[in-house]
């Protein structure tokens, strides 16, 4: 039997496309807190494009 409360499944996907998206920064910010030998400037870009994806589903969250 589902609970009321349960979220719509379509909200669990877009919390895991978040939290998928988390990760992927996480992995992105240690590498560039790393020593190694990485294009800091390119890391940031892609952190503000996953940044703009996490927007954009939490923005389609509100309408669930």
């Amino acid at each position: 039997m589902e609970q009321e409360n349960q979220l719509p499944q379509d909200a669990l996907s877009a919390l895991d496309e978040i939290d998928r998206l988390l990760h992927q920064m996480l992995m992105l910010a240690e590498l560039s807190a790393g020593d190694g030998d990485v294009d800091r400037e390119n890391l940031q870009k892609v952190l503000e494009h996953l940044q703009h994806k996490i927007d954009r589903i939490a923005d389609r969250l509100e309408h669930i």
